[in-house]
């Protein structure tokens, strides 16, 4: 495993993401199968876990006391967690979530501990509560040993903080793949990272999953000439990109079976991509870009949907329907669709979705597309 020396950390160059964990067909957490993956992970050299307040429906924190804090020496690895602020009204608020997060996680410290999600929305109310001072006094305390945040904002929004607050947040944690390197704003945030010396910690390296199968031809294609002589995946491509990068301290990957970590420990084990495997990946990027019409990464943040529509499932089978041209030659499209359930004719406009999308996604429009496309895919018989 590579590591990254960063302050008083030796911190593995993968990290383990609690986002995703494997579940039971009821949408419970496996917790018997999480315990192998993170005996797994220590065994062959993670020492990063990551975890938040809201992932799992409030559950993965309980998991890590469960499955890492209770079960693991606690100087073997380094925990980190984040504060919901949109969920703080006042400062009581903040003190009660992270006083909750230590008992759920089973720890008296975060080794790392970031503001979450940070956007124009949220850091209003980060100011407001001066929540940056309330985490400075655990710092003082010890139950805080570095702080940084998490952002899903634009690249303004980012130097301001930094401007700010540049002496208080040691690193920045940012969404950044291949894709969206130029798609989105990943490139621009994470230049101002380096520009403010901030490490970087990745999230989203594969997409919520995508990268690992990427949803268009022509970038599989390519990605398959270029790693074929050295074996390499996907997956292997898609990280390679981003840990070729310099200043990067941590790639996080949601994992959610044991042969995914293998696989993700073994690369990043191992020697890094090639230049020619990084032009390929560029190349790979330009195609999958012009093939991909909707940039979500099933974070589920938009999970309070009073209708239950299920939007990540509904955005993810039009992706791959779109990748297939509209046509699939083993079963029916519109019938996999309507599998999902609610869908576009079922949505209010009530808008909390959009309120909570990361990816800033204009949510009812595209499911009122998504449906008339799916109507006339019925027409003709798809």
């Amino acid at each position: 495993m590579k590591y990254t020396e960063f302050k008083d950390c030796n911190i593995s160059r993968l990290g383990f993401g609690t986002m995703r964990l494997p579940m039971h067909p009821d949408g419970t957490i496996d917790y018997e199968a999480g315990k192998e993956m993170v005996d797994y992970a220590l065994a062959n050299g993670i020492t990063y876990f990551d975890t938040a307040y809201k992932y799992h429906a409030g559950e993965a924190e309980n998991f890590c006391r469960e499955a890492l804090t209770k079960r693991h020496p606690r100087e073997s690895f380094y925990l980190a967690d984040k504060m919901p602020s949109w969920l703080c009204n006042t400062q009581k608020d903040v003190t009660d979530i992270f006083e909750d997060q230590l008992k759920k996680c089973g720890t008296e410290y975060f080794d790392l501990y970031l503001l979450h999600n940070v956007d124009e929305e949220v850091w209003p109310i980060i100011e407001k509560l001066d929540i940056i001072s309330l985490l400075k006094e655990e710092l003082a305390k010890g139950r805080i040993r570095h702080l940084g945040l998490s952002v899903h904002c634009e690249p303004e929004l980012l130097r301001e903080v930094l401007e700010k607050h540049a002496c208080d947040l040691e690193f920045v944690q940012i969404q950044l793949n291949y894709m969206d390197w130029d798609y989105i704003n990943a490139k621009e945030l994470y230049y101002i990272c380096r520009e403010y010396d901030k490490p970087v910690i990745i999230m989203e390296p594969l997409r919520g999953g995508m990268l690992a199968h990427p949803l268009s031809e022509r970038s599989r294609h390519i990605l398959d000439e270029a790693g074929a002589e050295r074996g390499l995946s996907y997956t292997d491509m898609a990280f390679g990109f981003v840990d070729s990068l310099d200043g990067i301290m941590c790639t996080l990957s949601g994992m959610s079976a044991l042969e995914q970590m293998k696989e993700n420990v073994e690369f990043f084990s191992g020697e890094g991509l090639e230049e020619k495997h990084l032009e390929a990946v560029k190349e790979a990027a330009e195609a999958l870009q012009s093939d991909l019409f909707i940039p979500c990464t099933g974070c589920g943040y938009c999970f309070e949907c009073p209708q239950e529509i299920q939007i990540p499932k509904i955005f993810s089978a039009y992706n791959e329907a779109a990748a297939k041209g509209f046509h699939y030659i083993w079963g029916s499209l519109t019938g996999i669709y309507k599998e999902l359930g609610p869908n576009g004719k079922d949505c209010i406009g009530c808008g909390n979705c959009e309120s909570h999308c990361p990816q800033k996604i204009k949510i009812i429009d595209l499911l009122k597309q998504i449906d008339d496309k799916y109507t006339e895919l019925e027409k003709v018989g798809e």
